[in-house]
């Protein structure tokens, strides 16, 4: 007899994945669109940021030079224009050289920068400053991205010209300073450590921007698997289809377990997909400012994403069961479904914006009632070298898991999967 049944089971498994591997929408939905959005995302904003065309208008009412009589250092509007625009060109952005400030109303013009009258003067002096006024245009990404170009280029010719002016005092008082005592008398610099206090490189924070990554990517497993949940069960029943399954001389949770098997597979390879698919989006991301395409990648992370991933499709699969099958039509499924993907969806966008490990106890344990927070601590807890702590978490979410199917399956009569209930 237990022969037979596992036959039977291998029967209707197979089934199950014949149809999945049929149904090129899903497949194509659920794995090629993942696997392919955000690198094609990261393309094409690189792409059409690079062919966004942004205009700035350059207003130079001093259009002068001056020596200060004290120091002998000579200011010239004309040089701050020059570094301005080549900066700007380099960028590819449009420079237009305009007179007035009048060219602030052109709406063509994203950005203007204005370096006033008596700006050299101003500059070269020891007790007075010069002002340059930047004229943003509101809500524009173009206007945006050019205002921070002027600051670094403004920045950059007023630093140089503060050392030159303490390079000329030290030199007049014959005061034995240096400039860097004098411009920072105090300096701070960041190390980056692991958690116990060793040494932390450029992988250290990569893997802890993948695991926000991979927890952030747990929130797309959840609707494939319930939709081919949906639609194995609802939508066999609308097509008159269910019937012959359910003919079979096998127990009902075995049918069901054959239908679980299949969608979970489906919302690991989506899970794995979209991880894929955010990996190649940083590493094309990273090429595209100028870094290396060598990323280090924690293999043991991304498998233990996988396994994360498994036993969260399987929470939700427990958790959306015995109302699927109680529901009458698959629209009324699909609004439980979207009800449960909602709270997942929620708790994984917190998970990447939240460290929940460092949540305070008390809140922590409220949070415990929600079977995604352990799929989040279980990553972030192996980030911070706490791999026995994340084992915990992925071994509560399998029991879990699995006392939830069981409980759903027991629950679930031939009855009640041929007879929608009425309403």
């Amino acid at each position: 007899m237990v022969e037979f049944i596992g036959y039977g089971f291998r029967v209707l498994l197979w089934k199950e994945l014949l149809d999945l591997s049929r149904d090129y929408k899903t497949i194509a939905t659920s794995l090629l669109l993942p696997l392919f959005f955000f690198p094609l995302l990261g393309f094409l904003s690189l792409t059409l940021i690079s062919q966004q065309p942004v205009s700035v208008a350059i207003v130079d009412l001093d259009d002068n030079n001056y020596t200060d009589p004290l120091l002998n250092i000579t200011v010239s509007s004309r040089e701050l224009v020059d570094r301005l625009e080549n900066a700007f060109k380099a960028m590819g952005i449009g420079v237009v050289l305009a007179n007035n400030v009048s060219v602030v109303a052109d709406p063509d013009i994203d950005l203007v920068v204005v370096i006033p009258e008596g700006f050299s003067h101003n500059a070269s002096s020891v007790n007075r400053s010069a002002q340059v006024i930047v004229y943003r245009k509101a809500a524009l990404q173009a206007s945006m991205r050019a205002e921070g170009i002027a600051y670094n280029v403004i920045n950059g010719f007023s630093q140089e010209l503060s050392e030159l002016k303490v390079k000329r005092l030290l030199e007049l008082s014959r005061i034995n300073g240096t400039i860097g005592a004098i411009l920072s008398p105090i300096g701070a610099y960041t190390r980056v450590v692991t958690i116990t206090g060793g040494k932390a490189g450029v992988e250290e924070e990569l893997r802890g921007l993948l695991a926000r990554i991979l927890v952030l990517a747990l929130s797309v497993v959840i609707t494939p698997a319930t939709s081919y949940i949906i639609d194995g069960i609802i939508g066999e029943r609308e097509r008159k289809t269910i019937e012959m399954t359910l003919s079979q001389p096998l127990p009902v949770n075995m049918i069901i377990y054959s239908k679980l098997f299949a969608a979970t597979l489906l919302g690991l390879l989506t899970a794995l997909a979209d991880a894929l698919g955010f990996i190649a989006y940083i590493i094309l991301t990273n090429m595209a400012l100028g870094g290396s395409a060598a990323i280090p990648i924690d293999p043991w992370l991304l498998l233990l994403h996988s396994l994360v991933a498994f036993f969260t499709i399987l929470v939700t699969i427990g958790i959306a069961l015995p109302f699927i099958t109680r529901t009458r039509g698959i629209r009324s499924a699909a609004n439980i479904a979207s009800a449960i993907a909602i709270i997942g969806t929620l708790m994984f966008f917190t998970g990447f914006l939240v460290d929940y490990v460092r949540l305070s106890e008390t809140l922590r344990f409220g949070l415990y009632f929600i079977p995604y927070t352990h799929s989040i601590l279980a990553i972030q807890y192996y980030v911070l070298g706490e791999g026995f702590t994340a084992s915990i978490h992925i071994g509560f979410l399998a029991v879990l898991s699995l006392a939830l199917i069981f409980i759903a399956t027991k629950t679930i009569s031939t009855e009640k999967l041929l007879i929608a209930p009425k309403t």
